[in-house]
């Protein structure tokens, strides 16, 4: 099929790429990227999934071997750590990559609503009841 306005194939154009980084296993992030995904049609977009992030430089290294420039991309994160967080926004930002963070928000939240400091432990569960209304 023929885009009338450009002359271009549409089916030629790549297929957007979500990466998921986490500094656990990357369940959490994965759900939600599936969550918005689900808006759209059948895939949509790939998922490529890369957990256990504990240095920003395992990102830099990553993205290096399997970013293409060519095709659209985002990152979506669950990083529980606040500096690597930030130097990890630093390392998208600087690359031009969009990216969004699932956690640190949701963090700063919890941590006003309680007046705690959050525990910072990658994988941490703490015991919480869910009221269904």
């Amino acid at each position: 099929m023929t885009d009338t306005t450009t002359g271009a194939d549409i089916f030629d154009s790549p297929t957007p790429v979500v990466f998921v980084l986490s500094d656990s296993r990357g369940k959490t992030a994965v759900g939600v990227v599936e969550a918005a995904a689900d808006q759209f049609g059948d895939e949509a977009v790939i998922i490529k999934q890369l957990g256990n992030v504990n240095k920003v430089e395992v990102v830099g290294d990553y993205l290096d071997r399997n970013v293409d420039p060519d095709c659209p991309m985002a990152v979506f994160h669950t990083i529980v750590d606040r500096d690597l967080r930030r130097d990890i926004r630093r390392e998208l930002d600087k690359r031009g990559i969009p990216s969004i963070d699932l956690l640190g928000p949701a963090i700063t939240v919890l941590s006003t609503l309680t007046g705690e400091e959050p525990k910072n432990i990658v994988g941490h569960r703490s015991e919480t009841r869910v009221q269904e209304l």
